[in-house]
């Protein structure tokens, strides 16, 4: 599941699993947040993921697994569309 606090949400969450979910990933705010990039400070404007998975069902390495290639296609939307 996915789910979303809104623009004017927080900027972390714990989204809570409801039956019969085993997962679910929640959108925060995006804010402008100082960064290091290229090796120099810039403002960046940079949002959270929060994640709960039942641990019954899905094992952490996993889940963490799939966070990681969420967080890389956010960040590169065009990978979006490659396959392989």
């Amino acid at each position: 599941t996915l789910t979303s606090l809104g623009k004017l949400g927080g900027i972390v969450s714990t989204p809570i699993l409801n039956a019969p979910e085993v997962s679910i990933v929640g959108v925060n705010k995006a804010i402008e947040r100082p960064v290091v990039h290229g090796g120099a400070i810039a403002i960046r404007r940079i949002m959270n993921l929060s994640s709960s998975f039942d641990h019954r069902f899905v094992d952490g390495y996993d889940a963490a697994a799939m966070i990681q290639a969420l967080k890389e296609r956010l960040e590169h939307p065009a990978t979006i569309f490659i396959t392989g």
